[in-house]
């Protein structure tokens, strides 16, 4: 069900009335709260996607802004599945694994495209639908290491007073529009959008300069890849806007309350509802997986192939029990 569904469900335990005009964004705001607290909890049932795409080498991406935590990578044609890690294993030591078939997570940025020309950023949107909206940019400049510049879009087109340079930290705007913003470079290069049901643009960065892949394909089979990951959590505010994961409005609702009672002081309720919630998570994933089939992979522990001249230990020469090399027992 929408967000409707889920602010009369929690409406009627809170005492109140998501119709209400000042009402409705106390129960937004305790919305929005527990529906990020609940999705980083766990992968609930319907939140996973696939989806291939085509990505070239020897450089670094950024992942539609759907897609929220990648979970798994594989390639398209030979199925051989990709390494995920962090920036951190990168300066622990070097290792052949690292610099082949990795997708290496660098975090989330603002910026879909990197900055290739210093200048005013032009900001457009289709329609003006939005009285007084603003977009606020916040990034480094010639005079200043971190400004925030504030635009109002009372026409299709503005352009920013300041020219910025990376990084750009922050991309917002003040209210849920009907059309996207879009923000691009005085040449036209598209640098980051706004969906219309966000209040900020963020895109999953990725370095995938050490893909055995080289910058362009030559057929129409090299460089495709299938990504499980996870959607992205939408800021919720149209009575029409779903929760991105199915048969969950009583869970979000009860949320709700846990974290209305947490700023009410009342710790009781609030682990009353915490608890709920965990059983009901629990309970809404065993019956989500009951006709699926789990495998698990085994693989031979590391630490057995650190020497590959030791064999099984046998009994040494005086008595005791030693390891046998090429060159006998030692």
């Amino acid at each position: 069900m929408a967000v409707k569904h889920i602010l009369q469900l929690a409406g009627n335990k809170m005492g109140l009335n998501p119709s209400d005009s000042a009402q409705r964004p106390v129960l937004l705001r305790f919305l929005n709260e527990a529906a990020f607290e609940l999705y980083i909890q766990a992968d609930l049932p319907g939140s996973l996607m696939e989806q291939v795409f085509k990505v070239n080498g020897d450089q670094t991406i950024s992942l539609p802004q759907y897609v929220g935590e990648v979970r798994a990578i594989r390639e398209m044609t030979s199925m051989i599945p990709w390494s995920i890690n962090q920036m951190r294993p990168r300066y622990n030591q070097s290792n052949w694994p690292d610099f082949w078939r990795n997708w290496r997570l660098q975090g989330k940025r603002p910026l879909q495209s990197s900055i290739t020309n210093e200048s005013v950023m032009i900001i457009s949107v289709p329609q003006v639908d939005t009285p007084n909206l603003t977009v606020n940019i916040t990034g480094r400049t010639a005079d200043a290491t971190s400004l925030t510049e504030t635009v109002t879009m009372n026409a299709k087109s503005v352009q920013t007073q300041n020219t910025f340079m990376e990084p750009i930290t922050s991309v917002t705007k003040s209210a849920i529009t009907d059309y996207d913003v879009t923000i691009t470079d005085v040449d036209g290069n598209l640098l980051t959008t706004i969906p219309n049901n966000d209040l900020s643009a963020w895109y999953q960065t990725i370095d995938v300069s050490t893909m055995p892949w080289l910058p362009t394909s030559n057929t129409s089979l090299d460089h495709y890849l299938e990504v499980l990951y996870k959607k992205a959590l939408p800021y919720l505010s149209n009575d029409g806007d779903e929760f991105p994961a199915q048969g969950c409005d009583h869970i979000v609702a009860n949320k709700m309350i846990q974290v209305w009672a947490q700023e009410q002081g009342n710790v009781q309720l609030a682990l009353a509802y915490d608890q709920l919630n965990t059983r009901a998570l629990a309970r809404k994933n065993e019956e989500f997986n009951r006709a699926t089939e789990d495998r698990v992979g085994f693989t031979i522990n590391p630490h057995d192939t650190l020497n590959p001249r030791i064999r099984p230990r046998r009994p040494g020469r005086y008595g005791g029990y030693g390891a046998t090399t090429r060159y006998g027992v030692v």
